[in-house]
């Protein structure tokens, strides 16, 4: 992939705040930050991200600079929301007691996990009346066979999880085998071959096929050429909004 700038992060996001896109990639580096950026663009196609309060729709550097204080380090969100940062505590001054500090959340210990999942099987489970896969990157040899096109795509390890979680197994990110539909494959083939900076946004259906672990792709998108299409469909608002305002 080449090199992610802040110009291309500016131009994509379309977001005027520079410096702080700059101290991301100083904090985060290229690959993490390339990674974001992926995410950033998957959620503004499946309708984008409100703001805290709910009142309106982040914009893409809104949606993208969220997913940053989210995946961001404890010790690397001071670095990048300095103006959010705690103040420093001062000491207690004689006959004031000290304040008393939150206590940090408590870790899940996997130890634990496995008589609650027990537990869990008890009870009849809820309705997940959605259930996708989503897979961004580039994919590995291919093959066809008739009207499906497969592949395996190797998982990456996330960055810091949300505090109370157990922590990450030293295991191996899981390893995925990719079908998808030649008519959809055609429709970005050329684009993913002519750029290595490419990749592919897929969604689909996982499932176990013996001890492989699938995804039965139902969209299958090239984050080039949907950055182009958002980008055509910005100039289209932005023209009708200025023959409007004549």
């Amino acid at each position: 992939m080449d090199h992610v700038t802040v110009d291309h992060l500016a131009e994509t996001l379309q977001e005027p705040n520079r410096p702080l896109l700059r101290r991301v990639l100083r904090v985060l580096g290229h690959d993490r930050t390339a990674v974001l950026l992926a995410e950033t663009l998957q959620c503004e196609v499946t309708g984008g991200l409100l703001t805290a309060d709910g009142t309106r729709r982040r914009t893409p550097g809104g949606v993208f600079f969220h997913l940053v204080r989210q995946q961001a380090s404890p010790q690397e969100r001071p670095r990048l929301f300095p103006r959010l940062a705690a103040p420093h505590r001062q000491a207690p001054s004689a006959g004031h007691p000290p304040s008393v500090g939150i206590p940090p959340p408590q870790v899940l210990p996997w130890a634990e996990v496995a008589p609650i999942l027990q537990t869990l099987t008890t009870h009849p489970p809820g309705e997940a009346r959605t259930m996708k896969l989503t897979l961004i990157g580039r994919p590995g040899h291919v093959e066809v066979r008739g009207q499906a096109v497969v592949f395996r795509m190797q998982g990456k390890v996330p960055g810091p999880l949300p505090k109370g979680l157990p922590p990450l197994p030293s295991t191996p990110a899981l390893t995925w085998n990719v079908l998808v539909a030649v008519r959809q494959w055609n429709r970005v083939k050329d684009s993913l071959e002519g750029n290595q900076d490419d990749q592919r946004i897929i969604e689909g259906y996982p499932l176990m096929q013996g001890d492989q672990h699938v995804v039965l792709a139902q969209s299958c998108v090239s984050m080039r050429q949907q950055r182009a299409q958002k980008q055509a469909q910005q100039a289209t608002v932005q023209g009708q909004a200025r023959e409007a305002s004549r």
